[in-house]
């Protein structure tokens, strides 16, 4: 043991530890000052969220005797007029009716309200539009959370906007006029549904005509005979900006939303700015069409082999400026769209205004500032023949008493067949309409407000994430053809695209679909003529990915068609490859001119060896059945062609194979992705 000495003692080594512990102590205690406090740790980094634009509160007039929301899903912007129609016309009852856009409405508020319109469209295959689908989930309530009286409190009523060309005919308004009675609320009216490949605005003036008694009764407000001859009452009103304005804002205003962690969302009314690496065409030089192969470089975006990319285009530079000659409007002029109630905007903006200024200004523009050229090139719909509405509008600025008379009878119930024959058979745009009724000269703002907005075009994307990171193909073909009135129509968006240069921008997003393919491995049975080999390129190429990385339990069987080999056979060597490497196990080609007998896919379904191998994939091994393209004929005639085959490999009678095909499209084996 240690010893150490002090004052003639000896000293054991545990006195010393336990005397210099007690000096440690006294002079952390009484001489060393006090240590400082540590500081908080760091909070944890927040983005900066933009904020998403509020539902905006319009002045309540003073003599309204009830209050009302109208809730619009909307894709193209129809079911948004149709709301504000029904706004205008609530008002001469006395209602305040506030238009909300599902989007900027929390679906959990709903229990507060006492009374509603809804207006609701379905989109593609019975799909809610995109601003209504957090809205159609929580209807849905797949976890059973949402109780039978969770609605007792509101009262409502449903108009929905559907095409009867899709199968799902109005199955977003029918499904929720469902789950709101199911939920406790009470319906008023009965639902209306409009058919926008017929009759949509004839079938949603005679809804709306039974509407008003019995909504007045349920309020218990006197109805009011408000009339037909209602003149168009402006919204918005047009402000000049000054010139350096242009070009920093986009045409459809608005305010950007971000995610939690601060990315933004790009979106419907938010695109990401993609930009082309390559536009090359697919025909041979002896076609006398045409079919581009687009790629691409889509930056964040990201998607699954089947969806959808959605597309915003610019009209023709030649009509535009056909337009602006026929309404004597600037095109240099820079201007923007802002509500009536925004008093506080001033009708012109001073040249001095901060960037801050500017900014708050475009936040509450519906449109730019932009430039006159760049609101006509893409902000509004310049070649769709108009509704009845705009002809109706138009009546008010004729000064000749028989274009005023044409035009209303052509906006009228009783002129339908007139309208039929001269716009929609004719393919009549809004500049035809105003050569043909040179009296009718409306205002810029009038025209930037009435006229739709132009509409994004879906495209089933053509690629594989996996084999092309980053990018997405699109397979268009440029349309092309002669009206009825000699008009040269080019389609708005294949034409502008075939046109693009690398690098030029596009403004896209990406829509998901229900055209996906299975999780685990399944037989995959594709029917895709023409452009509707779009969506299977891109599981075709998925498929060999998956096979690289061991999958090699796939089957996959392609049906195939076009004109001829020699003009518009779509990716032939790339189909060879992929048959060759048996990433593709089976290839059917139907080419309907190389023989005197026109061929078609569903004539090659129903040869025998396909009869059969098409039956045991889905009867006896699972499959999935897929089908892309047109449907009007194609899509029918394919479903028909393998109804046969169940009666017949199946030993079925006609009604159990309607029963099996049912079967499989509830189970999500029999999809489709077509168009009319």
């Amino acid at each position: 043991m240690s010893f150490l000495s002090f004052g003639g003692e000896e000293l054991s080594w545990q006195y010393i530890l336990c005397l210099c512990g007690l000096l440690f102590l006294g002079y952390n205690l009484f001489i060393k000052s006090p240590p400082k406090p540590k500081p908080p740790p760091p909070k944890p980094a927040v983005a900066k969220t933009v904020p998403v634009r509020k539902i905006k509160q319009e002045e309540i007039p003073a003599d309204t005797k009830a209050k009302i929301k109208i809730f619009f899903g909307s894709q193209t912007g129809t079911a948004d007029d149709f709301s504000h129609t029904l706004a205008k016309e609530a008002r001469k009852h006395h209602i305040y009716a506030q238009v909300v856009d599902l989007e900027l409405y929390q679906p959990t508020d709903l229990q507060k309200e006492t009374f509603a319109i809804f207006v609701m469209a379905t989109h593609g295959e019975g799909d809610p539009t995109d601003n209504a689908k957090e809205f159609y989930t929580w209807l849905a309530d797949k976890n059973k959370e949402l109780a039978d009286n969770t609605l007792s409190n509101l009262s409502y009523t449903i108009f929905g906007l559907g095409n009867k060309t899709y199968e799902q005919y109005n199955a977003v308004s029918r499904f929720v006029d469902k789950r709101l009675s199911d939920l406790g609320a009470k319906k008023v009216c009965e639902r209306g549904e409009g058919d926008d490949d017929c009759s949509l605005e004839e079938d949603f003036a005679k809804w709306k005509k039974k509407l008003w008694t019995p909504l007045c009764a349920h309020l218990g407000i006197e109805t009011t005979d408000t009339g037909d001859e209602d003149k168009f009452v402006p919204r918005f009103r047009l402000i000049n900006c000054p010139p350096e304005a242009a070009g920093k804002f986009s045409t459809r205003g608005g305010v950007k939303k971000t995610n939690k962690d601060g990315s933004v969302v790009y979106d419907l009314k938010n695109p990401y700015i993609a930009t082309v690496s390559e536009n090359r065409e697919l025909h041979s030089v002896q076609s006398d069409r045409s079919c581009r192969h687009i790629e691409l470089d889509i930056g964040p975006l990201n998607y699954k082999p089947g969806d959808h990319i959605g597309v915003y285009p610019e009209n023709s530079m030649e009509l535009v400026e056909h337009m602006a000659e026929r309404l004597n409007a600037d095109l240099d002029a820079v201007v923007c769209l802002v509500r009536m109630e925004d008093k506080d905007i001033p009708a012109n903006l001073d040249s001095n205004m901060t960037a801050e200024e500017l900014q708050k200004v475009a936040e509450k523009s519906v449109m730019g500032p932009c430039t006159v050229r760049q609101a006509f090139l893409d902000a509004i719909d310049i070649t769709t023949p108009p509704r009845k509405a705009l002809l109706k509008a138009f009546s008010e600025y004729a000064t000749d008493p028989e274009h005023k008379k044409k035009l209303l009878r052509l906006a009228s119930p009783e002129g339908a067949e007139e309208y039929n024959t001269f716009i929609k058979t004719d393919q009549r745009t809004v500049y035809e309409i105003l050569k043909e009724f040179p009296s009718v000269n409306p205002p810029l703002a009038h025209i930037l407000e009435l006229l739709p907005r132009l509409a994004h075009r879906y495209y089933s994307i053509s690629s594989s994430p996996n084999a092309h990171p980053g990018h997405a193909h699109i397979t268009s073909v440029v349309v092309s053809y002669t009206t009825p009135t000699g008009r040269k129509h080019a389609g708005v968006c294949s034409t502008w695209m075939a046109g693009l240069k690398k690098g030029s921008p596009v403004p896209v997003y990406i829509r998901e679909s229900h055209f996906h393919m299975p999780k685990t491995p399944a037989p995959l049975i594709m029917i895709g003529p023409g452009t509707g080999f779009a969506p299977f390129r891109g599981f075709l190429q998925e498929l060999e990915h998956l096979m690289k990385n061991g999958e090699r339990e796939w089957e996959s069987v392609l049906f195939f068609g076009c004109r001829s080999k020699h003009l518009d056979f779509l990716y032939e060597e790339e189909l060879a490859r992929f048959h060759k490497e048996s990433t593709l196990s089976h290839l059917n080609i139907a080419f309907s001119r190389d023989q005197e007998q026109k061929l078609y896919v569903q004539n090659r379904m129903a040869e025998q060896e396909n009869r059969e191998k098409i039956w045991h994939l889905l009867n006896d091994k699972g499959g999935y059945f897929y089908v892309c393209g047109d449907g009007h004929s194609m899509a029918k005639q394919v479903q028909q062609a393998l109804h046969s085959i169940a009666v017949e490999q199946g030993h079925m009678t006609a009604e159990q194979a309607t029963a099996f095909i049912d079967d499989l499209q509830k189970k999500g084996r029999y999809l489709q992705d077509v168009w009319f």
